[in-house]
């Protein structure tokens, strides 16, 4: 039974929805492009907007017209409409599921006060740019209170009359409220932290904050505003013992606001907001109602009541005294004193307000200036000039001072006629454009009279001689130091931050922040490990005797090192007898063998495919020299399974003869040779004997000016066709050229004729050093 009646129920709703047709509202063909859709829309919209059709269906067809248009729009709803019929917004921005379908026993779809609800949210919301030119910043000076909706959002619906309420509630206390469509507004919303519909922002300072709250109500939204203001900045305790101390500290520029009300509750949201909104040009103290201040000043304990002071704390300047005080009548008498009797031009705005710009010489403004130290050492002519200030009853003339160091700018570019002279009449006929005039030196009230005279002349004289000048905007002497900001930028930071992160959010990110410093650690602890290990590699083998290692060759892996590992290994240090230390220890597994008779078929002729090794040329004197630092240099190497390793001796016949007959086959044409064995001396050759060629390693060959002297003709291959071997220029002496250039470069220790093979290798595994091939391996004479 109740499954006939969901398929009857499913069937009514399919039928009722297939009854709207958003191109037929539209009056579009269901081809029209995106610009033929909005340009009939405009045109509807200036016929069934509620403001300008008095019809009582034109709001309900203004609905239908926003939504056809919204759907039309989207790319995705309008492909799924076509081909389904579908017209809800699961592809909208926030990913909410239609509820339409069950939202009819509360009156969704076949009831008014859905479309009544949506209808009153969309006459209060602003558009993005009002949002931007005019929300973002009042929020400096008066909260604003946001709701974020959509139109498929039935508990945006539910929530437009608690909105209505919440509107007639905060708006006469002072806090402006409106609406913002999500997603026609989607960028907003994102900077703002909405993820879902509807959702209520306070803005303050700029910063967000969420009301995070799944009913909403007008208490609740009334408490949420009160505990984001600042009450502890915003308002003082003031009581018998600290008045006068409070009233007298006007020298911060502030006029004082003392308010009487119960403390023994909450205080009234409008003072709080009276306090944000006038931060900046008064300072707001709060006592109770059973103070004994009341009784100073008069005042009835039955009401609320308001004194304003400014210079003077026996009386004040105004009161106000009622049992529900206005906001309107409370904040036009703060507009109407928001300047003491004789205030300091501390910033360009409090200048731009008590002395406004007038270009026309008949309306012209003047403010009379007095100029004083920064110490207020001047005290008399303060307190005269605040006297005459008072008595002055003329609207276009008012009267402040200003600090001659702090404003030292300002004071500069009046051009005092004498050091004495501390007061200016000044009339500002643009931003920067100001025309003054110096008047006698200010001592007391009896100064009076000719500041007088000189007032009525400026004002009644409209040709008089002004000086004028150009003058830079004042310093703010009120703006807070470095670390004052930077900690109050923090606390609204973790202010914010508290109000938008959840649970989840903090767990997702402090799981992030923690494998990140996991991985940098361990990166850093790593790369710890590996530098301690090679340091106690090389202290172990800075200790090692000279010995010359012969142990058994294992190789296991076709792999390259590292090159710098290669290099430290190789050039540590320049003894003679330096291997690794895990070598010294044990039997090495790193073979070297000599290139003979015997053994030359097995290290040259029969080597396997891919295969290759390398020659060190040596002789018996500097054997104990060379060995240990080759093998260092190769030691990287010895898993190489490719790689043999071994020597020759060039000081006995059959190894020269070899070497000069490899020599003469590599080369393009026939010459007689003799070699010098000393100059072939730290050779190293490496042999590819399936391929039949081979690269050629000496200290003497820098690379770039061998190759101009005979690289790729055989020159630096140990000899040259001159008879005197002891005089010729072979080119394991390297070219004449080089000489020249480097004149020391004729001497070379043995020791460092192996310096540069680590460089070398690495070049010979990347392919990058000659190759010279020859079409067979000469024979190795036996002794």
């Amino acid at each position: 039974m109740i499954f006939k009646f969901l398929l009857c129920f499913n069937l009514l709703f399919h039928l009722c929805i297939s009854s709207y047709d958003p191109y037929k509202i539209l009056g579009v063909s269901r081809h029209a492009t995106a610009a033929e859709i909005r340009k009939a829309y405009k045109l509807l919209v200036k016929e069934l907007h509620p403001d300008k059709n008095k019809s009582p269906e034109a709001e309900e067809d203004f609905v239908k017209l926003v939504k056809a248009y919204e759907l039309l729009t989207d790319a995705e709803r309008r492909q799924l409409y076509d081909d389904r019929g579908f017209v809800d917004e699961s592809t909208s921005l926030l990913n909410r599921h239609d509820d339409s379908l069950y939202s009819f026993a509360t009156g969704g779809l076949f009831h008014s006060s859905f479309t009544d609800g949506i209808a009153y949210l969309h006459k209060e919301s602003i558009s993005g740019k009002s949002f931007e030119t005019v929300a973002l910043p009042k929020s400096f000076s008066i909260p604003q209170l946001l709701l974020f909706y959509g139109d498929y959002c039935p508990g945006c619906a539910r929530a437009a009359a608690t909105w209505r309420t919440i509107t007639e509630e905060l708006v006469p206390i002072g806090v402006d409220v409106a609406t913002l469509h999500a997603e026609r507004e989607r960028a907003i919303a994102r900077r703002m932290g909405v993820s879902g519909v509807p959702a209520i922002i306070l803005l303050i300072d700029g910063l967000p904050h969420i009301l995070r709250e799944s009913v909403i109500s007008a208490s609740r939204v009334v408490a949420f505003v009160r505990s984001k203001l600042p009450v502890n900045e915003l308002l003082t305790s003031v009581n018998d013992e600290n008045i006068q101390s409070w009233l007298g500290n006007w020298l911060d520029n502030r006029v004082r606001v003392l308010i009487f009300t119960d403390t023994s509750i909450n205080i009234r949201l409008r003072y709080l907001i009276l306090a944000f909104q006038y931060r900046e040009r008064a300072s707001f103290g709060v006592t109770s109602q059973d103070s004994e201040l009341k009784n100073k000043y008069g005042l009835s304990k039955a009401q609320d009541n308001i004194l304003l002071f400014k210079e003077y704390s026996v009386k004040p300047v105004a009161t106000l005294s009622m049992s529900d005080i206005p906001y309107g009548l409370m904040k036009d008498l703060l507009e109407n004193n928001k300047f003491l009797v004789l205030p300091r031009l501390s910033s360009q705005g409090v200048l731009e307000t008590i002395c406004p710009a007038e270009p026309a010489s008949f309306r012209r403004r003047l403010c009379v200036v007095l100029i004083t130290p920064d110490d207020m050492s001047n005290v008399v002519e303060i307190t005269s000039l605040r006297s005459f200030a008072n008595s002055y009853v003329n609207p276009r003339v008012r009267f402040a001072y200003v600090f001659k160091y702090k404003q030292q700018e300002f004071v500069q570019s009046l051009n005092a006629p004498t050091s004495s002279s501390n007061l200016v009449i000044i009339w500002r006929q643009d931003k920067s454009r100001i025309s003054y005039e110096w008047v006698s030196s200010w001592v007391n009230i009896n100064s009076s009279s000719g500041l007088d005279a000189v007032l009525d002349k400026l004002l009644n004289n409209q040709e008089s001689n002004y000086h004028v000048t150009e003058v830079k905007e004042l310093t703010d002497e009120h703006s807070q130091g470095f670390l004052t900001k930077l900690f109050k930028k923090i606390n609204l930071t973790m202010t914010f931050l508290k109000s938008h992160l959840t649970k989840d959010n903090v767990v997702q990110t402090t799981s992030l922040i923690a494998t990140i410093l996991f991985i940098v650690a361990g990166g850093f602890i790593m790369a710890y490990l590996v530098r301690l290990e090679e340091e106690s590699i090389l202290a172990k083998a800075n200790n090692v005797n000279q010995t010359t290692p012969t142990t058994t060759t294992t190789p296991v892996n076709h792999h390259r090192p590292d090159p710098e590992t290669v290099r430290r290994r190789c050039s540590s240090n320049n003894s003679t007898g330096g291997v690794p230390a895990h070598q010294a220890s044990g039997p090495m597994d790193l073979r070297i063998h000599e290139l003979r008779g015997e053994t030359y078929n097995g290290l040259v002729r029969l080597i396997k495919p891919g295969c290759r090794t390398l020659v060190l040329l040596l002789d018996t004197d500097s054997k104990a020299a060379l060995m240990p630092k080759f093998q260092r240099c190769v030691w990287p190497y010895r898993k190489n399974k490719s790689l043999q390793f071994c020597f020759m001796h060039v000081d006995r016949g059959a190894g020269l003869s070899w070497y000069k007959q490899l020599l003469l086959l590599s080369l393009s044409e026939q010459r007689s040779l003799n070699i010098n064995p000393r100059n072939c001396v730290g050779t190293v050759l490496s042999l590819n004997g399936h391929r039949k060629y081979f690269c050629v390693f000496h200290a003497t060959l820098p690379g770039i000016s061998a190759r101009k002297n005979g690289y790729r003709n055989g020159g630096f291959l140990g000899f040259e066709d001159s008879d005197d071997s002891d005089t010729a220029p072979d080119l394991e002496r390297g070219p004449r050229t080089l000489q020249l250039e480097n004149p020391g470069s004729g001497i070379l220790f043995t020791n460092h004729l192996l310096d540069n093979l680590s460089n070398w290798l690495d070049r010979l595994f990347e392919g990058s050093t000659h190759r010279y091939h020859v079409n067979y391996w000469p024979e190795f004479p036996f002794k």
